[in-house]
């Protein structure tokens, strides 16, 4: 019984098989009968999906599937294929053209000044693994964000960018053995050091077979200060685990390079053979890696020099952020809250935290919502309003926590240090400053002398009399101030000023900002391999371009206003009134914003927008 099963399984089998070849075989007949007809429907259906992707600007599937055309910088920054687009776009919106004119911001190349050099092909197209077909067409760029129907946007002229697309190319114009690269940190320490650092060096290495790779110490210092020559030798070992770390590989110094230095600067250069520059710094920086990039076109020497933005100010044009902000703006979040904690354990307690730009202020008062009161560089306020509106608030909630951005106020600071120059005994030094722990500040009263212009003793910070000029700022100014107006009015407050500048500087960066710095530090790399000089990479409404340097000037540089929407924001994050006039609400723009004026005698829960931020 159980052979007879078996055997009848094998003969369903066997006529299922002669089934199925019998009826591919009539559809092969009938293929070559009506193989025109076929062939004109098969055509026609083609030529329709094709003419349906060139109307909705699509790659075709096989593309698509790819992970974007061949170009496109994918792997980096967004590739045009998805999951979805193999399917159809049931999107009823309506197409729009749009018709804007855009200035194309060109990038200066090395065969501008050095017909002679020859084009490699870059060593990524060859590589087995992994494969690599994002790569950028010569003539790719990428546009600002083009505001449609905008009122506004017609009524300031904005004007649109057209950018390179960062990415690499396919033609490089440097030979892997060829190349010496050096790296240098100028300005400033900030996060995200080491992480570009070591990214740069892995891309050299890993992706263009380099084995030559320098670390500038010190800044500009590494250029022409003897003691700074020593130059680090780096390589993957070395640079492996520094993206973990704080502070900086190279270390860091306040030497600017003048246009002396720039031809020395040169020479070490040209001295050692060095033809790729990486430079990370701030605004002035790329105005000196500018003059060197002039400089070595003007000797014909074949230079990268290839800028990445570094600035805990933030204020580099057009691009989105530099590198290390969203750390920057989570340190100063840290210290905010501390502050808090500090000032509401004591009775009467004032926070002030002074930070160094008023875009970390802003993003971090926002994020924070602890802070009370937040002034800043550009927009003018009256210390005397700031203290009558932190009355109210302590007397609410039992302590205020201020926000001052560095080089607030400069004229009163400014006057203030001439009434004290002119005469001392007006001021009488206060402790609970974090600046006088570290030094940074006097905490004696200048030496009185007959001779105001005596000279300072070696070793002596304070000197004379003219010396205490420039040693205060805005955030001494309003320490003082506060305990003198409270005193005043008999009643007790404990003020505490916070920079917590360096430490926020030295901090490892965020997973955000590590990722941010290795595409930047990636694509600076692929800049200087693929010819480009003179620029910078950054991003830009989402998207890694390249900058020529010419742009970043302090001209465009952009700044806090307090008709910006940021600013707005951050008002409505604090519920502070308008610290610039009294007893009238002023008017702001014309899409009506009204900044709540300050009135002494109105109760603090009609200054506020609504009564619910401070609880009694």
């Amino acid at each position: 019984m159980r052979m007879t099963c078996a055997a009848t399984r094998r003969l369903s089998a066997s006529l299922l098989l002669i089934a199925l070849c019998a009826d591919v075989s009539l559809a092969l007949n009938s293929q070559q009968t009506h193989s025109p007809a076929l062939k004109h429907r098969s055509l026609g259906r083609l030529s329709t999906g094709l003419s349906a992707q060139k109307r909705s600007g699509r790659a075709p599937l096989t593309q698509r599937l790819r992970g974007g055309l061949e170009g496109d910088a994918g792997d980096e920054d967004g590739g045009l294929g998805t999951e979805e687009e193999g399917h159809e776009n049931t999107n009823n919106g309506n197409i729009v053209e749009v018709s804007e004119k855009f200035c194309k911001q060109e990038v200066l190349t090395l065969p501008s000044y050095l017909s002679h050099l020859q084009q490699y092909q870059n060593p990524l197209v060859t590589r087995a693994w992994p494969i690599n077909t994002n790569f950028v067409g010569l003539n790719e760029t990428v546009t600002d964000t083009v505001f449609c129907n905008s009122l506004r946007a017609q009524s300031k002229g904005i004007s649109y960018n057209q950018w390179v697309r960062a990415g690499p190319r396919k033609q490089t114009f440097f030979t892997p053995s060829e190349v010496n690269a050096a790296i240098v940190s100028a300005g400033g320490l900030d996060p995200g050091i080491n992480i570009v650092v070591r990214e740069i060096v892995f891309t050299l290495e890993l992706a263009y077979n380099v084995k030559r790779a320098w670390g500038v110490r010190y800044g500009w210092r590494g250029f022409f200060d003897d003691s700074a020559k020593e130059w680090l030798e780096l390589t993957q070992a070395r640079v492996q685990h520094i993206h973990k770390e704080g502070g900086s590989i190279l270390g860091y110094s306040a030497e600017t390079c003048d246009d002396e230095r720039v031809v020395k600067v040169v020479d070490v250069l040209e001295e050692r053979g060095i033809n790729q520059l990486y430079v990370l710094g701030n605004v002035e920086v790329c105005k000196s890696a500018q003059k060197v990039q002039q400089e070595a076109v003007r000797r014909k020497m074949k230079l990268a020099v290839i800028m990445v933005p570094k600035s805990i100010e933030n204020n580099f044009p057009y691009i989105d952020k530099c590198i290390g902000f969203d750390t920057v703006v989570q340190g100063a979040v840290d210290a905010i809250h501390r502050t808090l904690l500090a000032a509401s354990s004591v009775q009467g307690g004032i926070g002030i935290i002074k930070l160094g730009s008023g875009f970390v202020c802003l993003t971090s008062v926002m994020a924070s919502g602890d802070a009370d009161v937040c002034l800043l560089k550009h927009i003018n306020f009256s210390p005397q309003c700031v203290f009558q509106y932190v009355e109210k608030v302590i007397a609410a909630k039992g302590y205020a926590v201020i926000v001052v951005e560095d080089g607030a106020a400069e004229e009163l600071v400014n006057k203030w240090q001439q009434q004290l120059a002119a005469n001392p005994s007006l001021r009488k030094p206060v402790g609970g400053s974090m600046d006088e722990c570290m030094g940074k500040l006097p905490t004696i009263l200048p030496r009185l002398t007959s001779d105001a212009s005596a000279p300072a003793e070696e070793g002596d910070d304070v000197g004379a009399l003219g010396s205490i000029e420039g040693c205060f700022d805005i955030g001494q100014y309003l320490k003082e101030h506060a305990i003198e107006f409270f005193k005043a009015r008999g009643r007790h407050v404990t003020v505490r000023l916070s920079t917590p500048e360096w430490y926020i500087r030295s901090m490892p960066a965020l997973a955000s900002d590590r990722v941010f710095c290795n595409i930047i530090a990636a694509s600076a790399v692929h800049a200087a391999f693929g010819g480009l000089m003179n620029c910078m990479v950054g991003r830009v409404s989402q998207r890694y371009v390249y900058l020529p340097m010419d742009v970043v000037n302090d001209k465009n540089k952009p700044v806090v206003k307090e008709t910006s929407r940021m600013y707005n924001r951050m008002i409505r994050a604090t519920g502070q009134p308008s610290f610039t006039r009294q007893g009238s609400a002023k008017l702001i723009t014309g899409r009506g914003d009204v900044r709540r004026a300050f009135t002494p005698d109105q109760p603090l829960s009609q200054i506020n927008a609504d009564g619910s931020r401070i609880h009694d």
